[in-house]
C-alpha cells in the first residue's frame, strides 16, 4: 500500500504522544509535524518499506532540514558527540547562566558512559537528538547495522533518560537517500545546518565567533561538545545575540 508523504507525516505526528518528551516539546513537536504534513500536499511517494531489508527505492522522499524561518529572530545552536564530561558540563553552565537552551546531538556510547550528565541536559531544558551510537559513516553500513546504530542509541535514551528523540543527525552529515526511511521510521526528522563553525578543525576563536554572529536569524548552527575553542567564546557568542535581539532557542522552537 503506497502512502502520500503528507500521510506519513501525519501519522509520525499521532505517533508523539506516546513518546515521553520533557515539558512543552512534546506539544511544539507536534505542531512542528503537522505544520510538515500540511506543506507536504497530496502528492504521492513509494511505499514506506516496514524492515530495515527493503529496497532503496520504498523509503519515503524526505530531506534534511537545514535552517529555520526567518521570522522571530531566534537561531538554533546544535552540539554534536556529547556528552563528554568536563566538556559538556562548561556548555550547559553557559546557557543556564543566561537561561537560554539548545539541541543536543549525542552519541549513545558516550551516554552510557555517562547517564547522569545526559540527564542533566534534558532536565536543563534542553532539546536532545540521536546522533548515533558509536559515529560511524552511515553511507558505508547497510541496512541492518546502520537500524542498528539508531536503534541502540534510541534505547539507551529510554533507558537511561526516559525519552526519545525527534531529532536526528548524521555523524559526519552524510546518509544515502535510502536510508532517509530508516529514520524517518524511527519517528525522527534529519537535521544538518546552515551555519558550520568547523570548530572540529580548531579555527581560532574569533573565525568561530564570526560565523555564530554572522549566522542570520533561522540559522541552525553546528557546533561540538568537545571543542575548548567553542566553550571558550561560547559566553561572548550567546551575550552578544542577546543585545542584538536574537534568541538561541532548540530546534523544536525554532521549527515550531
Amino acid at each position: 500500500m503506497s502512502v502520500s508523504r503528507g500521510e506519513f507525516l501525519k501519522s509520525l505526528g499521532k505517533s508523539l504522544p506516546g513518546m515521553i518528551l520533557p515539558g512543552g516539546i512534546a506539544t511544539a513537536a507536534q505542531r512542528v509535524l503537522g505544520k510538515m504534513a500540511a506543506a507536504s500536499g497530496p502528492s504521492e511517494t513509494a511505499a514506506v518499506p516496514t524492515s530495515p531489508q527493503a529496497k532503496s527505492a520504498m523509503a519515503p522522499k524526505l530531506e534534511f532540514i537545514n535552517n529555520g524561518p526567518s521570522a522571530g529572530n531566534r537561531v538554533a545552536f546544535t552540539f554534536d558527540d556529547g556528552p563528554i564530561p568536563g566538556k559538556t558540563t562548561r556548555i550547559l553552565d553557559a546557557f543556564k547562566e543566561r537561561k537560554l537552551h539548545a539541541t543536543f546531538f549525542m552519541i549513545g556510547r558516550n551516554i552510557a558512559a555517562d547517564p547522569e550528565l545526559a540527564q542533566r541536559v534534558l532536565a536543563e531544558g534542553h532539546d536532545v537528538g540521536n546522533h548515533t551510537y558509536t559515529h560511524p559513516k552511515l553511507p558505508s553500513l547497510n541496512d541492518e547495522q546502520a537500524c542498528a546504530e539508531i536503534q541502540k542509541t534510541d534505547d539507551i535514551m529510554l533507558e537511561t533518560m526516559n525519552y526519545r528523540p525527534i531529532w536526528f543527525r548524521p555523524p559526519y552529515g552524510e546518509l544515502r537517500p535510502d536510508q532517509f526511511g530508516l529514520v524517518a521510521r524511527h519517528g525522527m526528522r534529519p537535521v544538518l545546518g546552515n551555519a558550520s563553525t568547523r570548530d572540529w578543525s580548531e579555527p581560532g576563536e574569533d573565525k568561530i565567533l564570526s560565523t555564530i554572529l554572522t549566522a542570520p536569524a533561522g540559522s541552525i548552527i553546528i557546533c561540538h561538545d568537545f571543542a575548548e575553542q567553542t566553550a571558550n567564546c561560547l559566553g561572548r557568542a550567546l551575550d552578544s545575540l542577546l543585545e542584538r535581539g536574537i534568541v538561541p532557542v532548540t530546534l523544536t522552537t525554532l521549527l515550531s
